[in-house]
C-alpha cells in the first residue's frame, strides 16, 4: 500500500527519533503531536513508499539492534537511537521509495527562548494550518490590487482566473513589483490576510524580510 514513511523527532526527547508510517496524505494527519505529547514533532525525513509497510519493515529490520531501551530494559517499539542518518539513507535506497521531505516540511529559522536563532524543519504550512478558510482574500505584501482567493485547504490560490501554488504566485508578483526575479520564495512570508502576514499565523516562526 502507498503511504508516507518518516522519521520524526520531539524536543522534549531528542536523543530518540521515531521510525513510522503513514498512509495518510500528510504526514501531520498521522497525529503525532496529541495531549499526551508535550512538545510537537518535528520530521527529519519524510519518504513517500510505493509499499510503506514492506518499506517500514526493512528499515526496522535492518536497525534493529538500535532500537531504543528504557532506564528498566523495556524495547520501545518505534524508538530508534544513534542510527538516524544510516537509516534515511538506507530507507532511501529501496525499490520504490522517493525523497518527499521538501513536500512534506519546510526549514525555517525559530527564536528559542534565550533567544538564539536556529535552523529547525517543521511540517509544511498550510492554509488549514493557519486557519484561513476556502475563499479567503489574500493581498501580496498586503496590497489589495494584488489580490488572491485561496481554493483549497493547502496552498492552491486563484489569481486573474489562473490556479498557482501561492509561493509560485509570489514569485510571478515580485517579479512584477520589484522588477527582479527570484528562483524561490515562500508565499506565506508575502501574502497578507486581515492586516496580518500568512507566516506570522504560524506564532512559533519568525523570520525577517526585506
Amino acid at each position: 500500500m502507498r503511504g508516507l514513511l518518516y522519521f520524526a523527532q520531539n524536543p522534549a526527547f531528542q536523543h530518540l527519533t521515531k521510525i513510522g508510517k503513514t498512509i495518510k496524505l500528510d504526514v501531520e494527519d498521522r497525529g503525532l503531536t496529541g495531549s499526551n505529547v508535550p512538545e510537537d514533532f518535528d520530521y527529519l525525513a519524510v519518504l513517500e513508499c510505493e509499499d510503506v509497510d514492506w518499506a517500514e519493515k526493512k528499515v526496522h529490520e535492518q536497525f534493529n539492534g538500535f532500537r531504543h531501551y528504557s532506564t528498566k530494559g523495556r524495547k520501545t517499539e518505534f524508538f530508534w537511537t544513534g542510527c538516524i542518518k544510516a537509516a534515511i539513507k538506507y530507507a532511501l535506497d529501496l525499490k520504490g521509495v522517493y525523497d518527499a521531505t521538501k513536500d512534506e516540511t519546510e526549514e525555517v529559522d525559530v527564536v528559542s527562548e534565550s533567544g538564539e536563532k536556529q535552523k529547525q524543519r517543521t511540517p509544511q504550512t498550510t492554509f488549514e494550518m493557519i486557519g484561513l478558510p476556502v475563499g479567503s482574500e489574500i493581498y501580496f505584501r498586503n496590497d489589495q490590487n494584488f489580490t488572491a482567493r485561496t481554493i483549497d485547504n493547502k496552498n492552491q490560490v486563484e489569481y486573474n482566473g489562473q490556479t498557482f501554488a501561492i509561493s509560485a504566485l509570489a514569485i510571478k508578483l515580485y517579479k512584477e513589483q520589484v522588477n527582479k526575479k527570484q528562483r524561490t520564495l515562500n508565499g506565506y512570508l508575502y501574502f497578507y490576510y486581515d492586516n496580518k502576514r500568512l507566516w506570522d499565523l504560524r506564532p512559533d516562526q519568525q523570520i525577517e524580510i526585506q
